[in-house]
């Protein structure tokens, strides 16, 4: 009889994850504030009176809004200290190791591998040094450094964690893109291959490979067997053949973030975006692909909004509601109210490019008949008065400017009928902006990408509330959270937990 396949670690798939989707965004957030001077504009702890937001953008020459953006992880990090009220300070630890001319010295040569370690794939397939900028890189004599040699003295504990996230993140994130890019991530499910032949296989230089697995082994995810080199346990359990291609779908999407990521001082600074997401083509290339890379995992998602449904089908009923999904993407937040009652009607609205996934899946789902597809922009389009039950913003609130958000829900609200629901679904941070982490790491790419913002429960209510509704509550739903908004003629459900 053969014996059960064990789970894989949840702990080992959230590391895998982070290395794969934030861990860029956590060094370039990193990166970026050593590149400003930021650490030199904040006083240690105790020492002088915090630095206000405004004082310390004003300091660094940046915007407001970038100078915040870079910041707030940095806190929720412990590398800054924030104040409620007054400001932001350094902890005694953090201001010890950056006064250490040898350690930030390191940082300064970490810094200027970003775009270079870009072309690891070209290095392992040719085995040599890259060009980059018009001069030659040696990436792999980099990878070696970083994880295949001793590591260099540290003033402390604190400073040799920083330095990790500094220098090693971007390059463990690389580590993965590579891997995936040359297939040797395939290859591996496997079993174990010996070394020559993987390299053929996968088309690279052998001793170059063998870099880029040390530096994979390093990360847990393979080792070196007998029979060759294969997946360690906790990978092999993690990337099997059905969640291997769930996993390398999110690499494309963190890669197209990268070149903007390693001029986000710039973008502090100069307001000037690599990947300017206000740019219509732009825009529309990312988000189309956006929308092809959900509609591949499109039934996951459904099982998720799912429950969201049915959160709200607890609190009003959803027989012959009429439910306006607005940047619908794929169409899985529409969809999953469109099977929560037999009766409702869900109108899809988005840029006609992005349309074109969510007829497929409303085809399979069997929910043509009452479906509407809408294209049109949705800070331009007249949504009415008094037209719908339920109206959805499926991620949609990050991607829009700060400015419009007011008259938006404004019109929003407008269109809502007397009972009816305003549910946004995302990221939703603390109070304090302090965290949640992979939340402060999507508002860095918003801001990056020049769009909209994250936020917290307070400040959804001060945008809502001036427009009648009144009444806001945030729901923790598997993976991110729901904010849930209406006039105060709705009872509330009891949810696991809310907030």
């Amino acid at each position: 009889m053969s014996q059960p396949v064990s789970a894989p670690s949840p702990a080992f798939v959230q590391q895998l994850n982070f290395h794969a989707r934030d861990a860029s965004n956590e060094a370039a957030a990193l990166q970026a504030a050593f590149a400003l001077g930021l650490f030199g504009h904040l006083p240690e702890t105790g020492s002088r009176e915090p630095v206000s937001l405004d004082a310390l953008a004003k300091r660094v020459g940046g915007t407001w809004r970038g100078t915040r953006s870079v910041v707030e992880p940095l806190v929720a990090l412990g590398f800054v200290h924030l104040e409620d009220g007054r400001g932001y300070s350094l902890p005694a630890s953090t201001a010890a190791f950056l006064r250490d001319e040898a350690f930030t010295a390191g940082l300064r040569e970490a810094r200027r591998w970003w775009h270079p370690l870009s072309l690891l794939p070209q290095a392992v397939r040719g085995g040599g040094p890259v060009e980059w900028g018009g001069e030659s890189w040696d990436v792999l004599g980099w990878y070696r450094a970083l994880f295949l040699s001793p590591a260099p003295s540290t003033p402390s504990a604190e400073a040799r964690d920083f330095h990790d996230r500094f220098a090693r993140h971007p390059a463990r994130t690389l580590a993965l893109v590579t891997a995936a890019e040359l297939d040797v991530l395939v290859k591996l499910v496997r079993g174990p291959v010996p070394l020559d032949v993987l390299a053929g296989e996968v088309g690279a230089s052998a001793e170059a490979l063998e870099v880029l697995l040390g530096a994979l082994a390093a990360m847990g995810i393979v080792q070196a067997q007998e029979t060759g080199w294969g997946f360690t346990e906790a990978a092999g359990r993690a990337l099997d053949a059905q969640s291997l291609p769930y996993f390398q779908r999110a690499l494309p999407a963190t890669m197209a973030y990268w070149e903007a990521l390693g001029h986000l001082d710039e973008a502090v600074r100069e307001q000037r975006f690599r990947l300017d997401l206000r740019d219509p083509e732009t825009a529309r290339r990312i988000y189309q692909e956006n929308a092809s890379r959900i509609s591949s995992i499109f039934a996951s998602h459904l099982r998720l909004s799912r429950q969201a449904a049915a959160l709200v089908r607890s609190m009003r009923p959803l027989a012959q509601a009429r439910v306006l999904d607005v940047g619908t993407g794929s169409g899985v937040w529409g969809a999953a109210f469109g099977l929560a009652d037999p009766t409702t009607h869900v109108t899809y609205l988005d840029s006609p490019h992005v349309l074109d996934a969510v007829r497929p899946h409303l085809t399979k789902l069997k929910l043509e008949a009452r479906s509407e597809l809408w294209a049109g922009d949705c800070l331009s389009v007249d949504y009415g008065e008094s037209r719908y039950d339920v109206i959805l913003l499926p991620q949609i609130i990050p991607a829009l400017p700060p400015s419009e958000l007011p008259s938006f829900f404004a019109r929003l609200a407008r269109a809502l009928r007397p009972g009816g629901l305003l549910l946004i679904s995302g990221y939703l941070l603390t109070d304090r902006r302090d965290g949640p982490l992979d939340a402060l790491y999507f508002a860095l790419r918003r801001y990056v990408t020049n769009e909209g913002d994250v936020l917290s429960l307070p400040e959804f209510r001060a945008l809502l509330s001036p427009v009648g509704l009144t009444e806001a509550r945030g729901f923790d739903m598997p993976i991110q959270q729901v904010v849930i908004a209406h006039r105060g003629d709705v009872a509330w459900a009891e949810p696991v937990s809310s907030r």
